[in-house]
């Protein structure tokens, strides 16, 4: 692992542990999801297939919860849910820029390191007691309802939290830009999530999620680009300054 991915590693760690100690005030709320903010958008900033990925799958699982079941409702923690959203991706940090950029095919080797990203999250994230809450929630995100995901399990077995996020995980991969596919809009996204629905995706989830108007998952994309704008500007500008 490079000195910058583990001088990365190192300042996300501090800003944890200071998001922690504002979270356990439980009066300054506002500044924890401000800091998280911040932090995710430091970590994805001018990356191409990254930029504001993160904040677009937090804001749809926030919207998610809504449309589920009570019955769904009351077995999930929706904070533990949308912060799992918020750092399911934080383990691409310890994933070579060369390889989360790269423009054609990965090759066999260059997909078994991607598949390790869920595994360098709970890794980063595991010197906090207070993340351990979340840690199968991001561990099991690339899993698969048939049993073909990256630890093969299946169905059941992956926590609900989990199924929630890979479809919001997927979602925003077909709805954003990225320099590997064309973006496609809402109506075609919803076609491709009910075509993998039951084998990749959970089917009665899916369900629900095709339930949310487009305007609410339209609004999740709208308040990420105006946050990554925001982030972008700043990179810009220290780099003509450099």
């Amino acid at each position: 692992m490079s000195v910058t991915v583990l001088l990365s590693i190192c300042v996300i760690l501090l800003l944890l542990i200071i998001i922690w100690l504002v979270y356990r005030s439980r009066k300054m709320m506002q500044h924890y999801i401000l800091l998280m903010e911040t932090l995710i958008c430091l970590m994805e900033a001018g990356d191409p297939n990254l930029d504001g990925h993160s904040m677009h799958v937090y804001n749809i699982v926030s919207v998610f919860y809504d449309y589920l079941p009570e019955e769904y409702q009351r077995k999930i923690s929706r904070e533990n849910l949308k912060l799992s959203a918020l750092l399911h991706d934080i383990g691409k940090l310890g994933i070579p820029r060369s390889v989360i950029t790269k423009r054609g095919k990965l090759t066999a080797a260059e997909r078994d390191l991607i598949k390790k990203h869920p595994e360098i999250s709970v890794e980063i994230l595991k010197p906090l007691d207070f993340m351990a809450k979340v840690e199968d929630i991001i561990r099991c995100h690339h899993e698969r309802v048939d049993g073909s995901g990256y630890l093969n399990l299946k169905g059941d077995s992956i926590p609900i939290e989990s199924r929630i996020i890979a479809i919001a995980d997927t979602y925003s991969a077909l709805t954003m830009d990225r320099t590997y596919k064309p973006t496609l809009p809402y109506e075609d996204a919803i076609i491709e999530l009910k075509q993998v629905a039951g084998t990749q995706l959970d089917e009665d989830l899916v369900r629900y999620f095709c339930e949310i108007p487009m305007h609410r998952l339209d609004d999740c994309l709208v308040s990420v680009l105006k946050i990554t704008e925001r982030y972008q500007k700043g990179i810009l500008n220290n780099e003509g300054q450099a």
